[in-house]
């Protein structure tokens, strides 16, 4: 009797020791893989069950619903986004040197020539100097002139041959770098086209280096727009390209001249460019520009109205309608959606070429709901 007892207290012991807190953890990750299989073979049946069922079984209600017929069409995605109208050529002039503004010899508006004169700084003192030094040269080069002659009669010296020819030909070099200095008193314009500011003033102090006049050419704009970098695969140079002027109410199509492949670290953008014809008149520097860039196309697509698409969790859904013999059924059906514009979305998976989908009514089906239809005729 004491053997037995101590018998099946070890065997109990053995047990506690086997149902430990590892054994409870297997026992449970199985239970729950058991739970997942029961669950899938539930929903399974319940579809089939569903499907073999007559429609007077599924639902005693006929809904009013609409439907339509999908077929594969033209698809494409868009991307909306603001730029400014900027111009290839647009040049804030400085002056070379710094002094008194003298005479400014345009106005803003003013259509100017490439090296046409534009304004000029006060340069007197160095009018006075190149008058002295060109007095001075006439002097050198007659007493050149009558050294020279003298030389070549073996008559004179040699020493004041030579210094006669340097006297004269370092007033030369003298004159020749003071009118280079007179020069850049003056501001001229570096290309052909239209004057759009003028930072400058008669009278006043104008700084080298700083700008004074900007000159715009006009004949060749562009649109520069920054996009996020979330688009960097989808745009490409030749994409097309939707441009619309609010200001001066005008439109056109043209196609993406550039598009930078560098992302702005500051904002996480990149940009841009679409050229301006010369067709196009009436659009100016910085006016805002709208752009339409087609960033995706499938020519062989599903599409649905965005708005029949239901939600629950992460499933996505629509209802088709079936017909069996005479009657219309409905089905929910799991699907898979791709790119969406205005009220259309692209169906990837779940959907096939030909079948209808409810596109009114949808609201309260139920899958295997007895329908009523009415076909979409648009």
């Amino acid at each position: 009797m004491k053997n037995a007892k101590y018998l099946a207290l070890l065997a109990m012991g053995l047990i506690f020791a086997a149902c430990g807190p590892r054994s409870e953890e297997a026992q449970l990750a199985r239970l729950e893989r058991q739970r997942e299989e029961l669950t899938e073979k539930i929903e399974k049946l319940k579809q089939e069950i569903a499907q073999k069922a007559e429609p007077t079984q599924k639902s005693g209600k006929t809904m009013n619903v609409q439907i339509s017929s999908v077929g594969k069409e033209l698809f494409q995605h868009f991307i909306q986004a603001q730029g400014i109208v900027e111009s290839d050529n647009n040049v804030l002039v400085a002056p070379q040197s710094s002094g008194i503004v003298k005479q400014v010899h345009v106005s803003i508006g003013s259509k100017v020539s490439r090296g046409q004169l534009l304004a000029e700084l006060d340069g007197s003192i160095l009018e006075s100097s190149i008058a002295e030094v060109e007095n001075g040269l006439k002097l050198a080069k007659t007493i050149f002139e009558r050294q020279q002659r003298l030389w070549d009669k073996n008559i004179g010296s040699e020493i004041e041959f030579l210094q006669a020819k340097n006297n004269k030909e370092g007033l030369e070099k003298r004159l020749a770098t003071l009118e280079e200095q007179y020069k850049m008193t003056k501001i001229f314009a570096p290309l052909s086209g239209t004057i759009d500011e003028i930072l400058i003033k008669e009278g006043e102090m104008a700084a080298a280096g700083m700008g004074a006049i900007r000159v715009v050419q006009l004949s060749n704009l562009k649109i520069i727009v920054d996009l996020s970098e979330v688009y960097i695969t989808r745009i490409n140079k030749g994409d097309p390209v939707h441009v619309s002027i609010p200001v001066i109410e005008k439109e056109f199509d043209l196609r993406v001249d550039a598009v930078s492949q560098v992302i702005d670290p500051d904002n996480r953008t990149f940009q841009v460019e679409t050229n301006i014809p010369k067709s196009e008149a009436g659009i100016k520097p910085n006016m805002l520009a709208v752009l339409t860039i087609n960033d995706y196309t499938n020519r062989e697509a599903l599409v649905v109205p965005l708005n029949i698409v239901q939600e629950t969790g992460q499933e996505q859904f629509i209802f088709v309608a079936e017909q069996q013999s005479k009657d219309w059924i409905a089905r929910r059906r799991s699907v898979k959606t791709g790119e969406s514009h205005d009220d259309r979305v692209e169906i990837l998976s779940g959907l096939r070429e030909g079948e209808h989908v409810v596109t009114f009514g949808y609201q309260n089906l139920a899958d295997g709901q007895s329908l009523a239809v009415v076909t979409d005729q648009r």
